[in-house]
């Protein structure tokens, strides 16, 4: 139904093939070039700028085999995310790139524009006509829905995930028609890397199905039977099993549930309107930002609104598309393409309840709506242009060249978003005003750019939605800096004064480095090393980095040798630790040693810092490298 004709088959060459795919690779690439000198944005501070389990070398297999957040530190999984793909492309990034973000941001474009290709190539390789391949590539480059995923350096799991299963199903098409050994091996190896990119992937199999399974009357072709399709899709099926066990192996636990979830029977309320605000995103991409004030519907909350319209719209258009991917393999195709990734995200329980849905979402299944509506559009501008398919479907390559200039615009508007943390934050607390996280990075933010007075507002609107310890931090964090220090030990106390465990680890950590500080400022330096020494009793994780700090503590009051005892009691969890600031025991053991006249003991501290941390660049290890360099020297 929706295929290319005979003579146009006849007539297929390379440079046509490239004529009708360059438009999108052109838009791909010029939307996002006003991102190439944007920031390390959001969790691009943490997991890149701060982590160094990729930036050391020697921690390779390490970072492969933890969590993406190990980083924090501890033994325990810290997260529902194990993506050694991911990993594995931060530290190619890294290796090549440093923390220059221009090359970054580059490899995210190059990667969104290797997945146009591959959409518009196996989408010829399904027999849809140029026209309509080049129509759907068009779209899906400029559409703004995808601008969380390319203008945001850590939403490459997308990306990859996009590469790898389009490289895979092109694979997995050719082994409908004759399976061979190296066939089995790109297909199987492809989707090895988009499991390892993202969880979703554990769901291919499904679409392996929807690709292969052909009835008789589908594209008047023969059909091809199910014992023979899942002959294909079993072994894709064994895969996904053998990551689910790793996965397990290696997190501990299936899921780690958000404070404040939404429970079951709320995700299945809630349903509705997650699809209803994913098919808005799609067809009408008007409003955009990192969170959007979607909630959890409830038995006490349930409406019109949220629930009876969105319910309409779900059964509406969910019977049309069934429709639709009735009439070819192609449609059906598409359709699998949509919905199978978009399923994962309908599982409400596993996220934050302020961030129930994410542009990011849709960048995989944005190409399967796109094939399935646009090969509809193809259909009916074929009826009314007769049986010139061609003419139809360059009524619809017309008609994507003028819907991609309004989104093109708003694809450019939306990544300017994603270019600073303020920016970010800014567009945040307008898109969802309700959001005590967004309130909270923009207070943060706002601290950094020194902007006090209207942190600490951000921060108390933030408290006044939700006091979660991260605010408290935060907000005591503004106010040390205002000088307004019985405020600032409030705030942190508050969070001090919690049981490790509903606190996360690191930020008890960040509020007794953040008291410690206080209390430096206003030199009680014996109640600055309490904080320290309390902290490391609580958070045996942080040993070292914690004890990096009290010994400066300690110098500041004189006390040289107590520091110099205390940070050679560390150097094992110096080595070992992940935080940054753990290496910088053996600066300090450096610097303290030279001081006393410990000249060889100096060195070779020196020398362990330097050979720890080769290859790191973390702002503060890059300045002690350079200092510990320096010294060195003036050592010998």
């Amino acid at each position: 139904m929706f295929g290319i004709s005979h003579a146009e088959k006849e007539g297929r060459g390379w440079r046509s093939e490239i004529l009708w795919l360059l438009p999108a690779l052109v838009f791909g690439f010029l939307l996002y070039a006003n991102t190439l000198g944007g920031e390390f944005v959001y969790d691009d501070q943490r997991q890149i700028v701060r982590n160094t389990l990729i930036q050391d070398g020697s921690q390779f297999w390490r970072a492969l085999a933890s969590d993406v957040w190990a980083f924090k530190g501890g033994d325990q999984a810290v997260s529902n995310y194990w993506r050694p793909s991911f990993v594995v492309w931060l530290i190619l990034n890294f290796r090549s790139f440093g923390l220059a973000t221009f090359g970054w941001h580059l490899a995210n474009i190059l990667l969104h524009l290797g997945v146009i290709a591959l959409a518009f190539a196996l989408l010829r390789r399904l027999d849809v006509s140029r026209a309509l391949a080049g129509a759907i590539a068009l779209i899906f480059a400029v559409h703004p829905v995808h601008s969380e995923s390319v203008a945001w350096i850590s939403g490459a799991p997308d990306l990859i995930l996009g590469a790898a299963l389009l490289g895979s199903i092109w694979f997995v098409n050719l082994l409908g028609q004759k399976k061979t050994s190296l066939r089995w091996a790109f297909a199987l190896g492809l989707y090895a890397v988009a499991l390892g990119a993202k969880e979703v992937a554990i769901l291919y199999p499904l679409i392996v199905i929807a690709l292969l399974w052909q009835r008789e009357r589908d594209d008047d072709k023969k059909g091809i039977s199910w014992v023979r399709t899942f002959s294909i899709a079993w072994p894709f099926a064994a895969l996904a099993a053998a990551y689910v066990i790793a996965r397990q192996l290696v997190l501990g636990s299936t899921a780690h549930l958000p404070q404040g979830g939404a429970s079951l029977v709320q995700t299945v309320l809630t349903a509705p309107a997650v699809f209803a605000f994913y098919l808005r995103q799609i067809i009408f991409p008007v409003s955009f930002g990192p969170s959007y004030p979607l909630r959890a519907v409830t038995m006490t909350n349930i409406g019109l609104s949220n629930f009876i319209i969105p319910l309409v719209v779900t059964l509406a258009f969910g019977w049309g598309m069934i429709w639709m991917a009735g009439r070819s393999r192609t449609a059906r195709f598409g359709l699998a393409l949509f919905l199978i990734p978009l399923l994962p995200a309908m599982n409400l329980t596993v996220f934050h309840p302020e961030q129930l849905v994410h542009d990011r979402y849709l960048y995989f299944p944005l190409l399967g709506f796109l094939i399935l509506a646009l090969s509809a559009l193809a259909a009916l501008a074929k009826r009314f242009a007769g049986e010139r398919t061609t003419r139809g479907s360059l009524l619809v390559f017309v008609f994507a060249l003028i819907v991609s200039l309004p989104l093109a615009a708003q694809t450019i508007r939306y990544n300017r978003a994603w270019t600073s943390n303020l920016a970010l934050w800014e567009r945040g607390v307008r898109s969802d005003s309700g959001s005590a996280f967004n309130y909270q990075q923009f207070g943060v933010y706002l601290h950094e750019a020194k902007r006090l007075g209207e942190a600490v507002a951000a921060l108390n609107r933030s408290i006044e939605i939700h006091p979660a310890p991260t605010a408290y931090v935060a907000r005591g964090a503004a106010l040390r800096e205002e000088k307004k220090f019985a405020e600032a030990e409030r705030d942190l106390r508050e969070v001090t004064s919690r049981p490790v465990g509903p606190v996360a680890s690191y930020t008890m950590y960040q509020a007794y480095e953040s008291l410690a500080v206080s209390f430096t400022d206003q030199r009680k330096l014996d109640e600055a090393s309490s904080a320290i020494v309390e902290a490391r009793s609580r958070l045996p994780q942080y040993r070292a980095a914690l004890t990096e700090k009290l010994a400066v503590i300690l110098y500041q009051g004189g006390q040289k040798r107590e520091a110099l005892n205390q940070l050679n009691a560390v150097r094992e969890e110096g080595r070992t630790e992940t935080l940054p600031e753990s290496r910088l025991v053996f600066y300090r053991l450096g610097l303290l040693n030279g001081e006393l006249g410990n000249i060889r003991e100096a060195r070779d501290a020196f020398e362990e810092f330097l050979a720890l941390t080769r290859g790191m660049l973390t702002p503060d290890i890059h300045q002690a490298r350079f200092a510990s360099e320096a010294a060195l020297r003036n050592l010998r």
